[in-house]
C-alpha cells in the first residue's frame, strides 16, 4: 500500500517526526517500508519561470515563442500549449534537465527558431496525468524559485508491505492510528458531519440485505450533483498513490477509501430499477457486465447487489456498468456495507479479479467505520460536485458483532518478551493502541470460583477495538506490547532453560538414515507433492474406494492424496526422459508419506511413511572402460538390503508375488514373519506404457519404513575378530523349479544346528545336464565353533543332516562329485 506521509499529518497534526524517523518505526512494528518516494525528487531542477513576452512563431501556427525569465537571465522557449500567456507564472525546466519521463532537453532548433527548455504541463513532470496544457503556478511566485516549493510537490510516500492480518492500516487514517501510539500521541478520532437538506433519503431510495454474508448495508441518497473533472488537488493525491482520476465522485469514493479503509460505490440512482438495492445470492446462470467491461457469469455461491432488474455488482468486488456514475448522472445512490471475507475472496478468485474493495473485503473491514465512511464522502461528493444530501441513512443490518475480550497476565508477557513488564506498563502500551481496559468477564458475571487455581486470576482483561480483527488470544496482546516497545529495545540474553540432550523422534531419525544410506548408494531425493490423480490409483491398480478424495483439489491432476509414492517417481523418470534424453540412466528414491481409508472406515484415514525407489538404466556411466551393463532387480534388491541391513532386520524372506504394477517375473514381496516389509521388481510394461516410459525397463520398489522400524534388531555390538579357523563345504544338488531358493536356505539354516556361521547361494543352473522341471543349486557352507577347531567328523556329521533335511523336506537330490 502507498501512503502520503503529508495526508497522514493533516490527520494527525501532532506528528512532527521526520519521514526517516517514521519509517524506522514503521519497520520496527513489521510495517515494512518496501519503498521510499520523494515526490521533489523527480522536479530537482524544475524552477518558476515568468513568461516575459509571448510572439507568434514565424513557421509554424500552432506553436509561439515565449521569453521566460528564471530569475537571472531570459530564455528563449518554442512552446505549443494552448493557456500559455504573457505575465504567468509557469513550471520550466531549463536545457540540460532530466524529466521525470526520461527525456533529457537540450537546446535545438524548433522550425527554424532556437528553444532553450521546456514550459512543462503535469503530465510531462509526473505530477498529474493532465496534459491539455501547461503548468501555471501561483500569480506572485518568484521567478527562479523551485516549482516543488510553490506548488507544496514535497510529500513524502511510502510504499508499506501490510501482512494480511493487518487490515487496520490500509488506509491513512490507520497508519495515523498506529503512529499516534507509536510516538505517544494523542489517538485521532475519525468524525464526519455531513450538511442534510431536502427531504427523507427513505422516500428515494431502498437497501436491503437478504443474504447474512452481508452483515451491514447503508446508503445515502444525494440530489443535482454536477459530475465532471476533479480539481487538481484530488488528481495529485490520487497520483501519486498509484490511482488514476476519474470523475470528482468516483475520485470522492478513492478519496475516502484511502483515507478511512473503508470501499464505497457511487450508483446512478436513475439507472438502480425500482431504485432498490439488495445484497442476496447470485442465481446460477445470471450474468452480470462489470466496470472494465468483462461480463461474469455467476453461481450460486456469488454475493452480489441487485436492484429490481437482477444482479448491478459483484458484492465486495466491483461495481456494474450498467448503474455506474456518468457526466449525465445528477442523482446518486452511495452506498456502503460488511461483507464477509471468505464469500468475497472465492467470489474474486473464481472471476479472476482483484481490486481495491477486494483487498479490503477479503482481510476483514471496520464494522464501526460505515458510516463515518459513508458520511465522508457524501461530504466529498458535495464539496467537488455540489448538490444536496437528503435527510438520515439508508440501513439494514443483521445485528451487531460482540466486543472481543482477552486476558493478559504481565509476568507471562515479561517472560514471552524477555524483559519485565508490569501492569502499569502493559496497560499504558494496550491503551494507546486502542484497547479499553474492563473487568474480567467471569467475575462480572458472577461466577463462583473454580476449584482448581485460576489462571487469570490475576490477569488485566482488555476490550479490542472493532478495527483489530487480528486480536483475540492473550498471545496476540503480548505480542502488541512487544511490538510497541520496540523489539530492537528488547535485552539480548540466553533464555534459561534445562540442560538435556535432545532425542529425535524416531521416525524423524529413520527418514534421515534413509535419506543418508539411499544418497551413499548413489540415488538422489525426489520431493513431490502428496496429491495424486485418479488414474494414477487405477494404473497401480489401487482400491479407489479406500483414496482421500479432496474437497477442493488444485486440479485435476491433484484430486486424490497419494496412495503410492511410485506414481512421482514416474512422473519424475518421464520428465527426464522428455527434457535429457541424453540421460538415460536413473537412480531416484522418496521418503514421505500415503494415505488411505482403513478398513473398515475410520475417523481419519490411515497414513503410512514409505520409501518409493526407482532404477533405470546402466550400472555405470558408459566410457572406454565401461560398455554400459544394464541395471536389474538384483540391483535394487542390493539397494534394499543395505536398508534392511542398517536396520540389523534378519529372518527376511523374499517370496515371489503378484500385483498389478509390477512384472510377474520379478514382483517380489519382502516377508517378515509375516509381515510384508516391501515390495520391488521391474515395472510392469502396461503400467510403464501409460507413464510413457520408452526404452529401458524401470525397476521399482516400495518399502513400508514403519514397519523395518518395527522390526528392527537391537543395536550393533562389537564382536572381537574370530581366532579359529572355519571349516567350509560345498553343496551342489538338484531340486524343483518351483522351490525358492530362499526356502533352501531356510531348510539348511533350521538343520545346520549352531556350529553353522553362514550359508551363501553362489550358483543357479538350468539346462543341459539338469533333469526336467528341477533346477540347480550350489552353497557355500561355513562352520566355525567359537571354543575350539572342528574336527571333519563333526563338519561331516553337520553335512549329512543337512542333506538329509533337502531330500526329506524339499525332496532334493545331491549331485555326485
Amino acid at each position: 500500500m502507498k501512503a502520503s506521509l503529508k495526508w497522514i499529518k493533516e490527520i494527525l497534526p501532532s506528528l512532527k517526526a521526520a519521514p526517516a524517523a517514521i519509517e524506522k518505526r514503521f519497520n520496527a512494528v513489521g510495517l515494512e517500508v518496501e519503498a521510499v518516494e520523494r515526490q521533489a525528487e523527480p522536479l530537482d531542477g524544475v524552477i518558476v519561470g515568468e513568461v516575459k513576452k509571448l510572439a507568434p512563431h514565424p513557421d509554424a501556427d500552432k506553436l509561439r515563442v515565449a521569453a521566460v525569465f528564471d530569475g537571472e537571465k531570459t530564455h528563449q522557449v518554442v512552446c505549443g500549449a494552448p493557456n500559455v500567456k504573457e505575465g504567468q507564472r509557469v513550471a520550466f525546466a531549463p536545457a540540460g534537465l532530466t524529466l521525470a519521463n526520461g527525456v533529457t532537453l537540450e537546446q535545438r532548433k524548433i522550425r527554424g527558431v532556437e528553444s532553450s527548455g521546456m514550459i512543462c504541463s503535469e503530465a510531462e513532470l509526473g505530477i498529474s496525468d493532465e496534459h491539455e496544457g501547461i503548468l501555471v503556478t501561483k500569480p506572485r511566485a518568484r521567478a527562479g524559485t523551485a516549482l516543488s516549493k510553490v506548488e507544496a510537490l514535497d510529500d513524502v510516500v511510502l510504499e508499506l508491505g501490510v501482512t494480511p492480518n493487518r487490515p487496520d492500516v490500509l488506509s491513512h487514517f490507520g497508519l495515523a492510528r498506529e503512529l499516534s501510539a507509536m510516538f505517544g500521541l494523542e489517538r485521532p478520532k475519525a468524525s464526519v458531519r455531513v450538511r442534510e437538506s431536502g427531504g427523507d433519503a427513505k422516500t428515494h431510495a431502498k437497501v436491503s440485505i437478504d443474504d447474512k454474508r452481508c452483515e451491514k448495508f447503508t446508503g445515502r441518497v444525494l440530489l443535482g450533483v454536477k459530475v465532471g473533472p476533479s480539481p487538481t488537488w484530488v488528481k495529485r493525491r490520487l497520483k501519486q498513490l498509484g490511482i488514476r482520476s476519474i470523475s470528482n465522485v468516483v475520485d470522492a469514493t478513492n478519496i475516502a477509501l484511502m483515507e478511512l479503509g473503508h470501499p464505497l460505490h457511487a450508483y446512478d440512482l436513475h439507472k438502480v430499477a425500482g431504485q432498490k438495492l439488495v445484497a442476496r445470492a447470485a442465481k446460477d446462470g445470471e450474468k452480470v457486465t462489470l466496470l472494465d467491461g468483462s461480463v461474469k457469469t455467476l453461481v450460486a455461491d456469488d454475493l452480489v447487489i441487485a436492484d429490481d432488474s437482477g444482479p448491478v455488482g459483484l458484492a465486495g468486488v466491483m461495481g456494474g456498468l450498467d448503474s455506474e456514475v456518468t457526466d449525465a448522472t445528477v442523482d446518486i445512490l452511495l452506498e456502503a456495507a460488511v461483507f464477509d471475507p471468505k464469500s468475497v475472496r472465492q467470489s474474486a478468485r473464481r472471476h479472476g479479479l482483484h481490486t481495491e474493495a477486494s483487498h479490503r473485503f477479503e482481510r476483514g473491514v471496520d464494522t464501526e467505520m460505515v458510516e463515518t465512511a459513508l458520511d465522508r464522502c457524501a461530504q466529498l461528493i458535495v464539496e467537488l460536485a455540489g448538490g444536496q444530501v437528503l435527510k438520515g441513512r439508508l440501513v439494514d443490518t443483521k445485528g451487531k458483532r460482540k466486543p472481543i475480550v482477552a486476558p493478559i497476565r504481565p509476568e507471562r508477557a515479561s517472560m514471552l518478551i524477555g524483559r519485565p513488564f508490569d501492569k502499569k506498563e502493559v496497560k499504558a502500551a494496550l491503551t494507546a493502541l486502542g484497547l479499553r481496559a474492563v473487568k474480567n468477564p467471569a467475575a462480572a458475571k458472577g461466577k463462583k470460583k473454580a476449584k482448581k487455581k485460576d489462571l487469570y486470576a490475576d490477569a488485566l482483561f482488555f476490550e479490542v477495538p472493532s478495527w483489530r480483527l487480528d486480536l483475540s488470544l492473550e498471545e496476540d496482546l503480548i505480542e502488541e506490547v512487544g511490538r510497541l516497545y520496540g523489539y530492537d529495545n528488547i535485552p539480548a540474553i540466553m533464555p534459561p532453560g534445562r540442560r538435556e540432550p535432545f532425542t529425535e523422534a524416531p521416525k524423524r531419525l529413520a527418514e534421515r538414515d534413509v535419506r543418508e544410506i539411499l544418497a551413499h548408494e548413489g540415488y538422489g531425493e525426489c520431493i513431490s507433492l502428496a496429491f495424486d490423480a485418479e488414474h494414477d490409483a487405477e494404473a497401480m491398480g489401487l482400491d479407489l474406494a479406500q483414496a482421500v478424495t479432496l474437497a477442493n483439489p488444485l486440479g485435476e491432476e491433484s484430486r486424490v492424496m497419494r496412495m503410492s509414492l511410485v506414481p512421482a517417481l514416474l512422473r519424475a523418470a518421464r520428465l527426464n526422459q522428455d527434457n535429457l534424453p541424453s540421460v538415460t540412466d536413473l537412480a531416484l528414491f522418496e521418503v514421505g508419506k500415503t494415505f488411505a481409508w482403513a478398513k473398515p472406515a475410520g475417523e481419519l484415514p490411515k497414513e503410512a511413511l514409505r520409501i518409493g525407489l526407482l532404477l533405470r538404466g546402466n550400472r555405470a556411466p558408459v566410457s572406454w572402460t565401461e560398455k554400459g551393463t544394464p541395471v536389474d532387480a538384483f540391483d535394487l534388491k542390493g539397494s534394499i538390503e543395505a536398508v534392511l541391513e542398517h536396520y540389523r532386520v534378519e529372518g527376511v524372506r523374499w517370496l515371489a508375488h503378484e500385483v498389478a504394477w509390477l512384472h510377474p517375473r520379478s514382483a517380489t514381496r519382502i516377508d517378515h514373519d509375516g509381515r510384508t516389509l516391501g515390495l520391488f521388481g521391474e515395472l510392469h510394461p502396461a503400467v510403464a506404457e501409460k507413464y510413457g516410459l520408452e526404452g529401458a525397463p524401470a525397476f521399482v520398489a516400495q518399502l513400508e519404513l514403519d514397519a523395518i522400524v518395527k522390526v528392527a534388531g537391537a543395536r550393533a555390538r562389537f564382536v572381537p575378530l574370530p581366532k579359529l579357523p572355519p571349516a567350509q563345504r560345498d553343496l551342489s544338488f538338484f531340486v524343483s523349479e518351483d522351490v525358492a531358493a530362499d526356502t533352501v536356505l531356510a531348510t539348511i539354516r533350521g538343520a545346520a544346528g549352531p556350529q553353522l556361521e553362514r550359508v551363501e547361494l553362489f550358483d543357479v543352473y538350468v539346462g543341459k545336464g539338469v533333469p526336467e522341471g528341477q533346477k540347480s543349486l550350489a552353497v557355500a557352507l561355513v562352520f566355525r565353533a567359537p571354543d575350539r577347531t572342528l574336527t571333519d567328523s563333526e563338519v561331516d556329521g553337520a553335512q549329512k543332516t543337512i542333506i538329509a533335511a533337502l531330500e526329506g523336506e524339499l525332496s532334493a537330490r545331491v549331485r555326485a562329485g
